[in-house]
């Protein structure tokens, strides 16, 4: 498998964080980019192979790949995730290596996938679990480019059976929060000072978390809105885990 992943930021960190995982980078120059010529001094310090392409050369090579790629583009082969398998996740759960979790069902959109990923890690969370089937892939280059490369700095797991993780989950004494529009449970009247390990679970907009899921939740909760049916899945992933968060450093 051969993929391409493109931006400063999200290079610069998959330089951090993943560099064993990169085949070679382009760069298309811009004196004026400081930012670009000075990730180009860490590519060279971390000796990573990379090639020099004029702006016709470089435009022409990558004319097939939609995006804005800011001058550079690093060639990847093999998934960056291959080693996070389901018998890894179970263990670190087992071992108590984890307090908070995200996991996120049917989530099609990379762009929201990018977005939750990012305010994943804004909020410390430990790790980050998607559903396998019926989800946009965390291989996918759209969802490295909009969580900023904060996608590897942060535990993730594709899994075929959310269900299943949460039955694990629920044995190590984790709580288990769902979110549902229909919901009588506003967000702002839970108190969640006792929830010291906790999973909170989001689905797509269109149709949120499976009911089988629904149902192994210990608690189910909603966010007041006004005028419209719905936020965008990001959105609403930021403002409960920082309300989470705000009730947890009160205490």
């Amino acid at each position: 498998m051969i993929n391409f992943f493109y931006g400063i930021n999200t290079i610069k960190n998959l330089i951090l964080y993943k560099k064993k995982y990169i085949n070679k980078i382009f760069l298309c120059l811009n004196k004026k980019n400081i930012k670009l010529l000075n990730l180009k001094k860490i590519i060279i310090n971390e000796k990573i192979s990379f090639q020099i392409l004029n702006k016709y050369i470089f435009k022409k090579k990558f004319k097939k790949f939609n995006f804005i790629h800011q001058g550079i583009i690093a060639l990847v082969k093999n998934k960056l995730f291959n080693n996070n398998n389901e018998k890894k996740l179970l263990y670190i759960i087992k071992n108590k290596k984890l307090n908070n979790l995200l996991i996120l069902d049917n989530i099609n959109s990379p762009y929201n996938l990018g977005s939750c990923i990012r305010t994943a890690v804004a909020a410390n969370i430990d790790c980050i679990i998607v559903s396998k089937n019926n989800s946009v892939s965390i291989e996918n280059n759209i969802v490295h480019k909009i969580s900023n490369g904060a996608i590897y700095k942060i535990l993730i797991f594709e899994v075929l059976s959310i269900y299943k993780i949460i039955i694990f989950l629920k044995l190590y004494n984790f709580k288990i929060i769902g979110t549902c529009i229909n919901s009588k449970k506003n967000l702002y009247d839970i108190n969640f000072l006792n929830y010291k390990n906790y999973a909170l679970i989001l689905g797509s907009e269109k149709n949120g978390i499976k009911l089988s899921i629904k149902k192994k939740c210990d608690i189910l909760l909603n966010i007041p809105i006004f005028k419209i049916n719905s936020l965008n899945v990001s959105v609403a992933y930021g403002i409960i885990i920082f309300e989470i968060l705000r009730q947890i450093k009160k205490k």
